[in-house]
């Protein structure tokens, strides 16, 4: 078995589409695709099934897609153990951003490793807190920007202090009291919510949620409800008239990146660390 076949099947996995795999591996889509064959062959099960949407994975190829990766992760582990200075270290680090790549740092953070640690890449995933947790505990990622306070198994510095608002509408103006107005909810475990209910108390008005900003965004427009955004996100939509701030319930959310314990001495890990720490100014 090749090793390359497996880190094919992972990243078409991923991206779910050939050529993005492709592009990932800086090969191209009908060797990707002969890797896959390849593998298939060998374990004599299918992998993926074809669909209009691109690569989607088989009830086996779902249960074989955890072992590949820790075969893989094995394998750089084996690599990393035996490096003896940064320019060595070579692997993938899934990175989950709860916020724009630019208010985190993120395009800083690339260069920072390709110029310390050329051989790490970072794969980027939008997600929010609580996806992020998940993501990083069944090994989906491994390491992430969260909000809130920080469960026990994981090892976290604090990035900054993140200033919420409230947006709704455009020229919002309504003597319906806050706890009484329609709220788009953030929803799967943030402390925004829990944040809201600590103010508001636990009968909000809550008409759906979303996790995703720019669906939350284009619900408020529409004259939905009300939400909780980042504050110079907000402030952006606020001067092209397309949202109203509501100042009233204004707080700041402690912003956190975190990676498992079990994982935190890694080499990968350790670097990328490193680098966020520098970035931020921490010691």
């Amino acid at each position: 078995m090749e090793f390359y076949h497996l880190r094919s099947f992972v990243v078409v996995a991923q991206t779910g589409n050939l050529t993005l795999a492709a592009k990932q591996l800086y090969t191209t889509p009908p060797a990707v695709s002969a890797h896959i064959k390849a593998l298939e062959e060998e374990l004599q099960v299918p992998l993926f099934v074809r669909t209009s949407k691109g690569m989607k994975l088989t009830e086996k190829g779902e249960l074989l897609l955890k072992k590949a990766q820790k075969t893989l992760d094995s394998a750089f582990d084996l690599v990393n153990a035996a490096a003896s200075s940064q320019d060595e270290i070579v692997g993938t680090f899934r990175l989950a951003l709860n916020q724009k790549p630019a208010q985190l740092e993120i395009p800083r953070l690339i260069e920072n490793l390709l110029e310390s640690t050329p051989g790490i890449t970072l794969q980027i995933h939008p997600m929010s807190t609580g996806k992020t947790i998940e993501a990083i505990r069944s090994e989906e990622m491994d390491g992430g920007f969260v909000y809130g306070e920080v469960p026990s198994d994981f090892v976290s510095v604090k990035v900054k202090s993140q200033k919420i608002t409230t947006i709704a509408p455009f020229g919002f103006h309504s003597d319906t009291p806050l706890e009484k107005s329609h709220w788009i909810t953030m929803g799967y475990y943030c402390p925004f919510d829990d944040f809201l209910k600590m103010k508001l108390g636990d009968d909000i008005n809550a008409i759906t949620s979303s996790d995703d900003d720019a669906t939350r965004l284009e619900l408020v427009r529409s004259g939905l409800g009300l939400s909780f955004y980042e504050l110079e996100d907000a402030k952006e939509h606020a001067q092209n008239n397309q949202i109203t701030i509501i100042p009233d319930l204004d707080f700041e959310a402690e912003l956190y990146f975190i990676v498992p314990k079990n994982k935190a001495n890694s080499p990968i890990a350790k670097a990328v660390m490193q680098e966020i720490c520098a970035i931020w100014e921490m010691a």
